[in-house]
């Protein structure tokens, strides 16, 4: 069963603030203790309330899973502003005046002063009693929600404001910035205390649509996870916009960190030997089945958000591909689909031949609202794990927008597994056989109809970068990757890198590589020397193959027309051009003339279709074209590369801003833009302001201060 709405409960709705900062919250309290909590009915559309504050565009419906999912060698989304944007945090960019920024902090509070609420006067409720198991789950579910909140509140702001006691029991409009350690420190006991009294998915009528104990068994190791790697952190004036003020990278102390990875590795743990979940379903499969409002049991999701369709939630509407609508409306059934959440163009190449995950991040072609299939050239590919499209149950109509109700799994199996290894291989820098085991559980089934290739994991240091690039394979556009690096102090480097992948390949289509040895060095993938990208790509329009034997099986939508891709890798044998003992069958140019050789010389069925409105004899057996992909990274006219590869990490590392210095590069440090020369190698990098900056609104209703420059 999939909920129906959270948002059109009853009761539920009073939970809902009028105010618009958690600095300002109104009181008395929105609850009657007397009327509300007399009654477990009522009591529980209250939490749904709590539910409900969580699921809107400015938290979880959108916020945090695309608004502010920051670039990365993962995630992408390309920018060619030459200035800085108040409203681009992605880049690294943003400010206090960002009001992206100031509606997340305001949606957050406004949650987190819900579930206070609620927990507040449950628990001084006439039905509270700790031997009703009923009651003990509404109050874990608060607790776990409450938990989300704070945790990415402490991912993207450091040090915040903390409380467990609601303004309307305290008064206290402005409660302290309090350190992350003792914030993560109190949500890993509050959790571990509620946890043994909520009861596991499989109990509970709505299933993985509420928090269960394992839910909580794995908020608890993810909190614990981040809490005991790096993180910005501030000195105690730095202050000013001045050289030295970005903060350091640091960890907690040795004894907190020692706490912190024991409490990861053991409830983690729990989750595992409680054998309540598994990854028997592809990995494929798992998205799809939310796309089709399939609520799973028993496998990889542990918590889904439960968005409601027509209601909440953009997920599926911002993944997969772009569809265009005209007047509002497509001619198809699923209405119009933004496809903006993207993947960096070049994560295609990192993953080993077979893995199934790969194919999340090839997402080459978008549509029009006719339905026709269009290559997308493009820094970032579309990220193909959820969309509209893939939806087979008429949930949608011509005119559907971005209220998908397509669920969000926020907690899976999957993660629980690498986070216990990740957490072993730290506490007994060792690789073990149970940390192992739950390492390959993970890569199996990526790889479960191919040949599962070896990877070196025989010392710590190895075993940890195993972990993290599986981590990298496995959660595209689950907001996860730059958390990840943030963890390990990986994040700068990592940006670096990037942003030096991209240019370097336009300096390859323009004047030659000054920087290509060094990426193809860092990245173990030869980029130019084997001419792995191709600089045009040639494609076929094709019918839907729907699932034949045409190896397509990847493209979950079965309607609509699609594009085959001859070369997206230059190389591969998905442009077969010689027999196995090098001899020439075809040219790249016979196989755009006439693609049906090169189907039936790989056995492939061929389904290619005309060009629409046009009958000349020509076009009846194929229509196939041709697109330049890597070559739109450089502005031939110029001389330089292409805005958007100078200007998409801008508060990192740019290219020059002025006319003239379009060619240069520069590496932000502490706020001062060092210009790097050609070729030259990094052994140390600049810290990177993730952290967000505390509102403008926020500062001027409380006692906070905004650090790292800003």
């Amino acid at each position: 069963m999939k909920i129906k709405s959270l948002l059109t409960c009853g009761l539920g709705a009073l939970l809902l603030t009028a105010c618009n900062d958690y600095l300002d919250v109104e009181t008395p309290s929105k609850y009657s203790i007397d009327d509300v909590f007399s009654s477990q009915k009522d009591a529980g559309e209250a939490l749904n309330g709590v539910y409900a504050s969580i699921l809107t565009n400015n938290c979880f419906g959108q916020a945090y899973t695309y608004s502010l999912v920051l670039n990365s060698d993962v995630d992408y989304v390309s920018n060619s502003k030459e200035s800085r944007q108040s409203n681009t945090p992605q880049r690294y960019d943003c400010d206090a005046n960002s009001s992206t920024v100031n509606s997340v902090w305001n949606a957050t509070w406004t949650a987190i002063e819900n579930a206070n609420n609620f927990i507040f006067n449950l628990k001084n409720g006439s039905i509270y009693n700790e031997k009703n198991t009923e009651i003990t789950q509404m109050m874990g579910e608060a607790k776990v929600l409450r938990a989300m909140l704070y945790y990415e509140l402490l991912c993207y702001w450091g040090d915040v404001p903390f409380t467990f006691e609601p303004t309307s029991a305290t008064e206290n409009f402005a409660p302290a910035i309090t350190s992350r350690d003792v914030v993560a420190k109190a949500l890993v006991e509050d959790l571990a205390e509620i946890a043994p009294k909520m009861k596991f998915a499989s109990e509970i009528s709505e299933g993985i649509e509420r928090a269960s104990r394992e839910a909580c068994w794995a908020m608890i190791a993810r909190i614990a996870l981040q809490a005991s790697g790096y993180s910005l952190r501030h000195g105690a004036t730095d202050t000013s916009i001045q050289e030295g003020t970005y903060g350091y990278m640091g960890k907690p102390t040795a004894e907190l960190e020692q706490y912190f990875l024991e409490k990861a590795r053991l409830y983690a743990d729990s989750v595992i030997i409680s054998g309540t979940h598994s990854l028997k379903k592809d990995y494929q499969q798992v998205f799809y089945d939310e796309c089709n409002m399939q609520v799973a049991s028993g496998d990889d999701p542990i918590f889904e958000l439960p968005f409601a369709i027509e209601a909440s939630g953009t997920i599926g509407y911002r993944q997969g591909p772009t569809f265009q609508s005209n007047a509002g409306e497509t001619d198809y059934q699923w209405g119009e689909c933004n496809g903006g959440q993207y993947l960096e163009s070049f994560y295609r190449y990192s993953f080993a031949q077979g893995d199934a995950r790969k194919y999340v991040g090839e997402g080459f072609w978008y549509y029009d609202y006719q339905g026709t299939p269009i290559i997308r050239a493009s820094y970032g590919l579309h990220n193909q794990k959820w969309s509209k499209i893939w939806n087979t149950t008429s949930a949608y109509t011509k005119i559907s927008t971005s209220n998908t109700g397509i669920n969000y799994p926020y907690l899976r199996y999957a993660d629980v597994l690498l986070m216990y290894a990740e957490a072993d291989v730290k506490l007994t820098h060792t690789v073990n056989a149970k940390a192992l085991a739950c390492f390959d559980m993970v890569r199996e089934r990526a790889f479960r109809n191919a040949t599962l290739p070896a990877v070196a994991v025989g010392d710590e240091d190895s075993f940890l970068k195993a972990i993290l690039n599986e981590r990298k394979f496995e959660f595209a556009g689950e907001n996860m990757r730059w958390k990840d690096l943030v963890r390990n102090n990986m994040l700068a480097e990592t940006i670096y890198w990037t942003f030096m992948r991209n240019w370097a390949v336009a300096e390859d289509a323009g004047v030659g590589v000054t920087w290509g040895d060094n990426v193809e060095d860092h990245d173990g993938v030869e980029y130019f020397d084997n001419r792995l990208l191709p600089n045009q790509i040639t494609y076929i329009y094709i019918k839907n193959p729907a699932k034949n034997s045409l190896d397509l099986s990847y493209y979950q939508n079965t309607t609509l027309p699609c594009l085959f891709v001859l070369n997206k890798e230059a190389t591969s044998n998905e442009l077969k051009t010689t027999d196995a003992a090098g001899t020439q069958i075809h040219s790249a140019v016979s196989i755009r003339n006439n693609p049906q050789l090169w189907f039936e010389d790989n056995n492939l069925d061929y389904t290619a279709i005309k060009k629409p409105n046009d009958e000349s004899p020509e076009n009846k057996v194929a229509w196939t074209e041709s697109a330049d992909f890597y070559s739109k990274w450089y502005d031939e006219d110029g001389g330089y590369p292409q805005a958007a590869v100078r200007y998409s990490l801008y508060g990192y590392i740019r290219g020059g801003v002025n006319a003239g210095d379009y060619g240069s590069i520069y590496l932000i440090d502490n706020g001062v833009a060092k210009k790097i020369e050609g070729g030259q190698i990094l052994t140390e990098y600049p810290v990177i302001r993730y952290l967000l900056p505390i509102p403008r609104e926020a500062l001027r209703r409380g006692n906070y201060t905004n650090y790292y420059g800003y």
